[in-house]
């Protein structure tokens, strides 16, 4: 299988007889197969000894690309995170209050870098790769750039504009 998304989708044709015997026993499974295939979007037919099958690369890049692996942590302002043990295995759940693009943008304006990652106690390399997704998103392109200042920062009304933006995710 390829491990990367298709380009496009596969097709092979092949020329192929019933093997002597087998007649009756191809006759009966060849619709339960075609059917068992057509379920996971894989289409094979066979027409006058001629066997096609073809694979979408659509479907196949949809169910390949499963959003496995390890999933991003959900950054709290305290920082704090629950464990509990099920089936013999540690699991960790936030239990705070989420941190988002709103509440980090404020900091990043009023604070260095290095004091935002003592103030979140967070990996210093964990900060720099959610710091360039948030750079790098909708929300903080849609950020009149007049109100990247320290001083509005500071102001009373910064809070509510920065939260009233579209995009506001978990930083």
């Amino acid at each position: 299988m390829p491990t990367k998304k298709l380009k496009e989708s596969p097709f092979i044709k092949y020329t192929v007889t019933d093997y002597p015997g087998f007649e009756k026993f191809n006759e009966k499974n060849l619709p339960i197969i075609i059917e068992a295939l057509k379920a996971i979007h894989i289409n094979l037919s066979i027409e006058e000894n001629e066997l096609s099958l073809f694979i979408p690369a659509s479907y196949y890049n949809e169910c390949h690309n499963r959003n496995a692996g390890r999933h991003k942590k959900i950054m709290s302002r305290t920082g704090e995170y629950e464990t509990y043990e099920l089936f013999g295995k540690r699991k960790s759940f936030f239990s705070g209050e989420k941190l988002m693009y709103s509440d980090i943008v404020p900091l990043m304006l009023k604070k260095s870098d290095a004091d935002i990652i003592k103030q979140l106690n967070i990996p210093r390399a964990t900060y720099y790769r959610h710091k360039k997704i948030l750079m790098d998103s909708s929300y903080y392109q849609s950020i009149e750039k007049d109100k990247l200042t320290k001083e509005f920062a500071l102001s009373d009304e910064a809070a509510e504009y920065f939260k009233s933006i579209d995009g506001d995710l978990n930083f």
